[in-house]
């Protein structure tokens, strides 16, 4: 979802190499090694992650090979060849305890695997190699088979209501925007960590209402116990993150989140895709 928003976006002004799963394995560290050496990118971006919260808890091996040891074989590529790292993290290195946004320096303290693998990371990419960008987002939304948006409005059709728990407070953060923000980042040479998000917060339950009434739907959402759901990681419950340092840097934000709902219908609409 995102790595193919990140080509379309950077490919308005740079020459792009995208490489799937199909192409290479980033856990395999020789093959990651030589591969890259061959090529010698300015910016290696590294938007895979094993991103299922419930299976890299039950997967832990899984997800610390993808995310933590997927980022270090990355990050000593890029230093071998004298390029620079991007690495898309997660608001999930947070507690979601703090009352408060949490900005860059506030202390990390994931509670699932997901979020501890990210964290690693996040630390191996930059022990390793010291041009790197930590991007920090969350709850991303873009155009991909059962993206947030399209299970919100498949229940409805198939349930007549949408079931949604309300004990997490994020920012839903459209792909569209997120990719013209690193196109943005990486032009200033600033390497470091940065948060960016969609402005603002919402629950599933007001997510899901705002999607319905963007589709013209008039199923209702109904607030499911959390207790009933069958979830088998933790899951932190406010992790809203303070942009201010990307938008000091760069003079720009992202738009608000339903903003970015709205810009995803619109392109939804305009290349002729059918609203469930």
């Amino acid at each position: 979802m995102l790595g193919r928003e990140l080509c379309s976006t950077l490919s308005q002004k740079h020459e792009v190499i995208a490489w799937d799963i199909q192409e290479i394995d980033i856990t395999d560290r020789l093959t990651t090694l030589q591969s890259l050496k061959d090529l010698k990118p300015e910016l290696i971006i590294n938007s895979a992650a094993f991103v299922d919260v419930d299976l890299c808890e039950t997967d832990p091996d899984s997800a610390w090979r993808i995310n933590a040891l997927g980022s270090q074989n990355l990050a000593l590529a890029a230093q071998e060849v004298g390029g620079a790292l991007l690495y898309i993290s997660t608001d999930y290195v947070f507690d979601g305890q703090s009352t408060d946004d949490y900005d860059e320096v506030a202390q990390v303290h994931p509670i699932n695997h997901y979020g501890r693998s990210k964290l690693a990371g996040e630390r191996l990419a930059v022990q390793i190699c010291p041009r790197t960008y930590i991007v920090r987002t969350s709850w991303l939304i873009g155009h991909h088979p059962n993206s947030y948006v399209e299970r919100v409005l498949k229940a409805a059709k198939r349930d007549g209501v949408v079931r949604m728990a309300p004990d997490q407070i994020e920012s839903p953060t459209y792909t569209g925007d997120l990719t013209q923000a690193v196109s943005i980042l990486i032009e200033t040479g600033a390497y470091g960590c940065y948060n960016i998000t969609s402005l603002g917060a919402c629950t599933r339950v007001e997510f899901a209402r705002f999607v319905l009434e963007q589709a013209g739907r008039f199923e209702a959402v109904e607030t499911a116990d959390p207790s009933q759901i069958k979830r088998i990681a933790r899951r932190p419950s406010r992790t809203v993150l303070d942009c201010r340092l990307f938008q000091l840097l760069t003079g720009q934000k992202l738009p608000d989140w339903r903003d970015g709902i709205r810009a995803y219908f619109a392109r939804e609409l305009a290349s002729g895709a059918s609203v469930l």
